[in-house]
C-alpha cells in the first residue's frame, strides 16, 4: 500500500472491501475442497499505506461488522480513523488546533497529536473485550512491513580483499511484525518473512492490554511511517540490535541476509537504541518488493503465466501517475534553484526501482496487479479522480466530504477490480485446468480469483463529486491564522537565539501596519488552497440555484442551473487551470501572456476563458475581473474577489499608489 497522505482514505476503502470479499468467499467455499482458497499472506505499506496496514489489522482483530449494503464499512473503526477523525478543522482536537504546543515545543506545522489520539482510540480495549475472530483467509502468521526513514541510519560495511572497508549508512529502514492468533492457515505462511527478524503481535493481547501491549509499539511505528516531514511531527522509535541481525533483503540473491557493522565497544542499554524517524515514503513510497518476496515460493520469482500463476501481489496506489517527465525545463542553474530541486530529485531517485521496471515491461504477467483511482467518466487511472489529491495529497484533510468520497471510491474500485481484473484464465490449475487448457468440456475464459458473493455483487454506486462550502473554507482560513499566531512566536523562541533578532522578527510578523509578514503568509496560504480547489472543481461556486447543505441548503435566488456553462463544474480542466492562475499570490493582476507562459496553454483558450469568467454572476467564487490597467497595451485580470481597491485604480494617482504599494503584474 503506497504512501498517500490524506488519500489513505482511498486505500482504507480498498482494504475494507477486499477483506470483506475474502471473508465472504471463504464462507461460500468452506467445506468444499474442490473450490480454491485465497489467502492474504502479508501486507507492506509506506506512510498512509503503512498506517492503513496497522489500523486495518487492529480493526480486523475486532471482527468484521455486519454490513447490509456493499458500501457500508465492514471495519467501522478504520472508517472513523480515515474519514471522520483526521480533519484540519473540527469541534475537538484537529490538525489546526494547538494541543501539541502546550509545552512550548514546535515539532511540526500541523498538530500531530491528533494522530496520537486516533491511534490511542484504535488501540483502546472495547468493553467487554472481544475474542479475536477466526480469519481463515489470513495466513498464520500474517506479516506486516512498514517502511521508515531512519535519520540516524544503520551502518553496513563492504570488506575488500586487502582488508579495507567501505562504509555506508542505510536510512531506508523498516519495521516487521508477525501477527499471530488472527489468521487460520499456517500452511501458506511466508517462508521468506518467517526467517526475517520481526516482533510478534498476539491478537488476544490487543483485546486485553491495547496500547499497553506490544501493539502500542506497532501503533507508534504506524505514526512514524506517516510522519510527513515538516507537516507532521517526526517520531522517536527504538529497536533492538537483533532486529537487524540476519535481516532478509528483497533482492534476487540466494541467502540475501546482511547484518550491520555496529560500532566497536558500543553496548546500548538493554541492547536497544533510539532513533528519529520521518515518513517512510520519503525513501520507499511503494514497498511492493517486500510484499512480493513475502509471498514468493522457492522459485526465483513468482509464476507469471496465466496457466500456472498461484500467488500475486496487489498494489494499492492512490497516486499511480507519480512524477511525469517535464515537457520543458527552465534550465535555471542558479544556486538557490539547484538547491530547491535537489530534495525532490533525491526522493524520486530513491524510489526508482530498476528491477521492477524491467519485470513490468513483460506482457501478460499474472503475479502483480494494481488498484488505483478511476471514476466512470475517466479514461485513465489517476489521482485526479480522488478528492484527496489536491495540495499534494494534504487536501483531503480540508473537508470530510473529500475523504468520504475517496473511501467509497476505493470500495467501488476494489469491487470492479475483483470482478473484472483480478482474474486468471480457466486453464489455470486453480480452476481445474492443466496449465495449458481448461478442464474437459469448458471453453477458454477468464474467471475471478475472488468471486463476489451475495450483496457484494451489487454494484457500489459512484459517489457524487464533493465540493467544499464557502463557510467551511472561510472557517479553515481562520483556523490557519489562529494556529500560526500561536506557532510562530514559539518557533522563534525555539530557533532564534538572539533576543534582539527574535524581537525584530516578532514585530515584522504581526506588528507593522499594512505590511505584516503574517498577513502575507496567511493570504498566500488562502490563495494556494483556493487555487487547487478551483483547479479541481472542489469548492462551491456560489452561483448555483441551491445552497449546499453545509450552508443551510434551500434555493438560491437568481442562481444558475446545473447545466449552465458559467458554473465552475462546466469549465473544462484547462479552463479551470486558467482560473487557478488568477489566485497566484505573486501577482496582483495577470495578463494572457503571463498565464500562457505559466501553463503552456494556447493564448486563445486563455483569452476566451477569462472573457467567459468575467460573465459569471457577482459573488461567484470563480468570477474574473478585467481591470482598466494595462501592461504594454494588454488587458489585465484577477479574480473578482481580489480586485484592486479604489485608490489603486484611480486615474493618474492610482499609478503612484500601485508603485508605492508594489502591485505586481505578470
Amino acid at each position: 500500500m503506497a504512501g498517500a497522505i490524506s488519500a489513505g482514505a482511498y486505500t482504507a476503502g480498498v482494504f475494507d472491501f477486499l477483506v470483506r470479499a475474502l471473508a465472504a468467499w471463504e464462507a461460500e467455499r468452506s467445506g468444499d475442497d474442490t473450490r480454491h482458497k485465497v489467502r492474504l499472506v502479508a501486507m507492506s505499506g509506506a506512510s498512509a499505506g503503512g498506517m492503513t496496514a496497522v489500523l486495518g489489522t487492529i480493526a480486523l482483530a475486532r471482527g468484521l461488522q455486519p454490513a447490509p449494503n456493499p458500501a457500508d464499512p465492514a471495519l467501522p473503526d478504520l472508517y472513523r480513523a480515515w474519514v471522520k477523525a483526521v480533519a484540519m478543522v473540527s469541534d475537538g482536537i484537529c490538525l489546526l488546533s494547538d494541543e501539541d504546543l502546550a509545552d512550548g515545543k514546535v515539532l511540526s506545522l500541523l498538530n500531530a497529536r491528533l494522530l496520537d489520539d486516533i491511534c490511542d482510540k484504535a488501540l483502546a480495549v472495547p468493553s467487554p473485550p472481544p475474542l479475536p475472530p477466526a480469519m481463515p483467509f489470513l495466513a498464520e502468521p500474517l506479516h506486516l512491513y512498514l517502511t521508515e526513514t531512519n535519520l540516524r541510519g544503520i551502518e553496513y560495511d563492504i570488506a575488500f580483499a586487502n582488508g579495507d572497508v567501505y562504509r555506508m549508512l542505510n536510512h531506508g529502514d523498516r519495521k516487521h511484525y508477525k501477527v499471530t492468533g488472527l489468521g487460520g492457515d499456517p500452511a501458506v505462511a511466508s517462508a521468506w518473512a518467517g526467517q526475517d527478524p520481526g516482533q510478534t503481535l498476539v491478537a488476544d493481547r490487543l483485546n486485553q492490554a491495547g496500547k499497553d501491549s506490544e501493539w502500542g509499539e506497532a501503533g507508534r511505528s504506524a505514526l512514524a511511517t506517516g510522519a510527513f516531514p515538516v507537516g507532521l511531527a517526526a517520531r522517536v522509535l527504538d529497536a533492538a540490535r537483533d532486529d537487524y541481525q540476519g535481516r532478509q533483503w528483497p533482492i534476487p540473491t540466494e541467502g540475501a541476509t546482511v547484518s550491520p557493522a555496529w560500532p566497536k565497544d558500543w553496548s546500548p542499554v538493554g541492547d536497544r537504541f533510539d532513533f528519529v524517524t520521518v515518513d517512510g515514503g520519503a525513501i520507499n513510497n511503494e514497498p511492493f518488493e517486500l510484499a512480493r518476496y513475502a509471498v514468493k515460493d522457492d522459485l526465483d520469482r513468482n509464476q507469471r503465466d496465466g496457466g500456472t500463476a498461484n500467488r500475486a501481489m496487489i498494489m494499492v496506489a492512490p497516486f499511480p501517475e507519480g512524477y511525469a517527465f517535464p515537457r520543458a525545463d527552465s534550465l535555471d542553474d542558479r544556486l538557490m534553484a539547484v538547491i530547491k530541486a535537489l530534495l525532490p530529485t533525491f526522493m524520486q531517485q530513491a524510489r526508482f526501482k530498476a528491477d521492477e521496471l524491467v519485470a513490468a515491461a513483460a506482457p501478460d504477467i499474472y503475479s502483480r496487479f494494481l488498484i488505483a483511482p478511476k471514476r466512470t467518466d475517466s479514461t485513465d487511472v489517476t489521482s485526479k479522480d480522488i478528492a484527496c489529491g489536491l495540495l499534494g495529497g494534504f487536501g483531503g484533510f480540508l473537508d470530510e466530504s473529500f475523504r468520504r468520497h475517496d473511501f467509497q471510491l476505493g470500495q467501488r474500485n476494489c469491487q470492479e477490480f475483483l470482478r473484472s481484473h483480478f482474474t486468471l484464465p480457466n486453464s489455470n490449475v486453480l480452476f481445474g485446468g492443466d496449465g495449458m487448457n481448461p478442464s474437459a468440456g469448458q471453453t477458454f475464459q477468464d474467471l475471478p480469483i475472488v468471486p463476489l458473493t451475495g450483496v457484494l455483487g451489487t454494484e457500489i454506486g459512484q459517489p457524487d463529486w464533493p465540493r467544499m462550502s464557502m463557510v467551511a473554507y472561510s472557517t479553515l482560513v481562520q483556523h490557519i491564522g489562529s494556529r500560526a499566531d500561536k506557532l510562530v512566536p514559539l518557533l522563534l523562541k525555539q530557533e532564534v537565539g538572539s533576543g534582539f533578532l527574535r524581537w525584530l522578527l516578532k514585530v515584522a510578523w504581526n506588528t507593522i501596519p499594512f505590511w505584516s509578514i503574517r498577513d502575507k503568509v496567511i493570504e498566500a496560504a488562502r490563495l494556494a488552497i483556493l487555487a487547487d480547489l478551483i483547479r479541481r472543481d472542489q469548492i462551491d461556486d456560489c452561483v448555483g440555484d441551491t445552497f449546499p447543505p453545509e450552508d443551510g441548503g434551500g434555493p438560491r435566488p437568481g442562481g444558475l442551473s446545473e447545466a449552465n456553462p458559467l458554473r465552475l463544474r462546466n469549465f473544462k480542466s484547462d479552463e479551470r487551470e486558467v482560473l487557478a492562475r488568477l489566485t497566484d499570490s505573486s501577482f496582483d493582476l495577470r495578463t494572457v501572456a503571463g498565464i500562457v507562459k505559466d501553463t503552456g496553454l494556447d493564448a486563445i483558450v486563455v483569452q476566451n476563458t477569462l472573457v467567459k469568467a468575467c460573465e459569471v454572476p457577482d459573488g461567484g467564487t470563480h468570477k474574473a475581473w478585467c481591470s482598466d490597467i494595462t501592461q504594454n497595451g494588454a488587458a489585465t485580470y484577477t479574480l473578482d474577489s481580489r480586485k484592486l481597491g479604489f485608490f489603486k485604480t484611480m486615474p493618474l494617482l492610482g499609478g503612484l499608489v500601485r508603485k508605492v504599494s508594489g502591485v505586481s503584474i505578470g
